[in-house]
């Protein structure tokens, strides 16, 4: 079992790196944008008050003070993060068992003296652990910009608090992605349909201070329970059990089913769940 963590995590080196130090240097540098605003007197809530609120509700809401630090990290970085991560996250989690069966690795894998227990739990674990480690090089950056600036202060624990947040919504949709690969006829199909809910979720959760129509949907949306840069200001620690929870129940769904169904390659077929025949 450590022998598959520990090749997957390894496969993974590029991803961790790549996605990593890429977002943690977009933090480095935003931070010397924040100290940049106050010297320049730059009047940015002017500049915002031109756009629609419609459209600011996607970086947080109008009423978000972009000179507040909890308030310029969520609409410079942690407004978009779902979606751009969200994506990576759900490729990554439909590759972690269907795709190896699609290409024929999968059987070969369980052809050794090894359970499917094992080898998912392993796999899954290691891209667990490549997602915190992406996370942790984020607040690397986040952590030597803080160093060059003189106008804004946050205590790193708390930034470590708001990427609490963002894993844990991350952790809903890999774990519908993972879930749906068990169910759905082909990773691109679970791809595609986690896909669409995720940014359907962020969509609704954005507009539905300006449409209580969209309330009675907004309930069920993870993004709901999202709070990004504000987490800054005050953590919810019950909106984070949530979406841990319901990471979780798909987890272990996702684990039922790989060990009840049979093996299918190619993506062929639909609703994979296949239950043990009764003997005669």
């Amino acid at each position: 079992m450590f022998a598959l963590f520990q090749r997957k995590l390894f496969k993974n080196w590029l991803m961790i790196l790549g996605w990593g130090i890429g977002l943690a240097v977009l933090g480095y540098f935003l931070l010397d944008i924040y100290d940049t605003m106050f010297v320049e007197d730059v009047n940015i809530v002017q500049i915002m008050e031109i756009f629609p609120e419609e459209v600011m509700a996607f970086f947080g809401g109008s009423d978000v003070n972009i000179y507040a630090p909890e308030g310029f990290l969520h609409i410079e970085f942690f407004s978009y993060m779902p979606i751009i991560l969200g994506i990576m996250a759900i490729t990554s989690a439909t590759s972690l068992i269907v795709k190896k069966e699609e290409d024929g690795t999968l059987e070969l894998i369980l052809a050794q003296p090894i359970s499917r227990t094992a080898v998912f739990w392993s796999k899954l674990l290691a891209l667990l652990l490549s997602l915190i480690l992406i996370m942790a090089i984020i607040w690397c950056g986040f952590a030597l910009g803080l160093e060059r600036v003189d106008r804004i202060d946050i205590d790193l624990s708390q930034l470590v608090l708001s990427l609490l947040s963002l894993f844990a919504v991350l952790l809903v949709f890999l774990s519908l992605a993972l879930f749906l690969g068990m169910v759905l006829p082909s990773s691109g199909a679970a791809s595609l349909v986690t896909g669409f809910l995720l940014i359907a979720s962020w969509f609704i959760t954005s507009l539905t201070p300006f449409n209580e129509n969209l309330e009675p949907i907004n309930r069920f949306s993870p993004m709901r329970f999202y709070q990004g840069g504000a987490a800054l200001a005050g953590f919810n620690q019950q909106h984070f059990f949530v979406l841990m929870g319901i990471s979780l129940v798909f987890f272990v769904l996702a684990w039922v089913l790989f060990e009840r169904r049979d093996l299918r390659f190619g993506g062929t077929g639909w609703l994979r769940v296949v239950f043990p025949k009764k003997s005669n």
